[in-house]
């Protein structure tokens, strides 16, 4: 929501984004280091995996932040959904992660939820226009 309210650029947000994550990062490959558990300078693979994979995380992040000023938010809202639910789906298929009652009745009431929501901001749309354009008559 912040994202929307601020009046800059993408990559500008997504650099002050990362500036304030870099320290806290930092922090913990230190600690990491003196723990003998940092794994970056193990093997030359290792290390070029890692590194791809701040580039592979920032383009989304980017495109993210720079579609999100020109979706509503209660689009945007509504698209954040989908990615939860897609990894449900992935463990759940892919890896066989156990799904259980409890699990299926909370999915299925986050998703009531969000239809519900999504029906009653289709018929309020359709009002507004439907008044807008009697008024105009």
């Amino acid at each position: 929501m912040a994202k929307k309210k601020i009046k800059a650029d993408s990559t500008i947000g997504l650099t002050l984004e990362t500036m304030v994550i870099s320290p806290i990062s930092l922090a913990y490959i230190g600690y990491l280091t003196f723990q003998s558990h940092l794994q970056f300078f193990d093997s030359f693979s290792t290390s070029l995996l890692l590194m791809g994979s701040g580039m592979v995380t920032a383009l989304p992040l980017l495109l993210f932040t720079k579609s999100a000023k020109k979706v509503s938010l209660s689009m945007l809202g509504i698209l954040q959904y989908i990615s939860p639910t897609l990894s449900l789906l992935a463990g759940v298929i892919l890896y066989h992660e156990s799904l259980t009652k409890a699990h299926v009745i909370a999915f299925s009431f986050i998703w009531l939820a969000l239809i519900v929501y999504t029906f009653s901001s289709i018929t309020k749309w359709g009002n507004k226009k439907h008044i807008k354009n009697k008024m105009e008559a």
